[in-house]
């Protein structure tokens, strides 16, 4: 429970990350929390932060804790001078980090995506089974968000973790780039090239948009394939029902939901 602070009380923090929208540093403290601080020129809405923040306090309890376990939720507003200019978020957890020649690295979804290359030599890659258990967290993941109205709307092969550690698990980033279905979204939301739903419009993500960018993280999760698209012709590389949902999800408005995914995934234990 952080809730909204002033940033000047928030003491040191050491700079861990700089991203397109703002500078990520880890704050002094036991609580194990990470700042935000968005760069100048991006405008926050603090009312709809405010809105993301609580929303889990409505969900079911097995929505929250699959919520808390599995995404860096916003979890505090942080202000100077009167304006929103960050948020605080908990660091992922150790799980999904491993190290890539000697240096910490988050286990991100691209490492699954391209061929295994030397430096990535200290790292356990998944089975063909754990990659499709990993396909079920994703999908169980979206499946609880668009249950409680929540768009994901940026997905890219940098804001989704995995981790192999007491069993397959993922972890979302990024989280103050969720929206609330028919709200506005508390920041300008991005779109990561190659991940762009080619029927959408550009940062305005839908129900239909979020179902494609679904399509695309187990597809290319499975096959390890960081380009492959629904539209592809993908016959032999899997199995009649995934092929199946494979081909619902090239067509606009039939895309599958992310609790069609889970039948065609069964056969492994989650």
């Amino acid at each position: 429970m952080a809730g909204d602070v002033q940033l000047a009380d928030l003491g040191v923090a050491r700079q861990i990350a700089d991203g397109g929208q703002g500078v990520v540093f880890r704050v002094a403290g036991p609580d194990g929390l990470l700042l935000k601080l968005y760069h100048d020129e991006v405008r926050v809405n603090a009312d709809e932060l405010g809105r993301l923040i609580a929303l889990p306090e409505g969900f079911a309890p097995p929505d929250r804790r699959l919520v808390a376990a599995s995404t860096a939720w916003p979890c505090g507003r942080v202000f100077h001078r009167g304006r929103c200019v960050g948020l605080l978020m908990r660091e992922a957890p150790p799980r999904f980090v491993t190290s890539i020649a000697g240096a910490p690295r988050l286990l991100e979804l691209q490492f699954l995506l391209y061929p295994r290359r030397p430096m990535w030599r200290e790292l356990v890659m998944p089975s063909a089974d754990e990659r499709r258990r990993l396909a079920v967290r994703y999908a169980r993941l979206f499946q609880v968000l668009h249950g409680n109205g929540v768009l994901v709307g940026d997905v890219s092969m940098r804001n989704l973790l995995w981790s192999l550690v007491r069993g397959p698990g993922v972890f979302a980033l990024d989280c103050d780039g969720f929206r609330l279905l028919g709200r506005r979204p508390a920041v300008r939301q991005a779109d990561t090239a190659g991940w762009v739903d080619p029927a959408a419009r550009i940062g305005l993500p839908t129900l239909d948009s979020d179902r494609y960018k679904l399509a695309l993280v187990v597809l290319r999760l499975l096959l390890a394939d960081h380009a492959v698209t629904p539209t592809d012709d993908l016959g032999g590389r899997l199995d009649p029902e995934l092929l199946e949902l494979a081909d619902r999800a090239a067509r606009p408005g039939e895309r599958p939901a992310a609790a069609d995914w889970l039948p065609a995934l069964a056969g492994v234990q989650v």
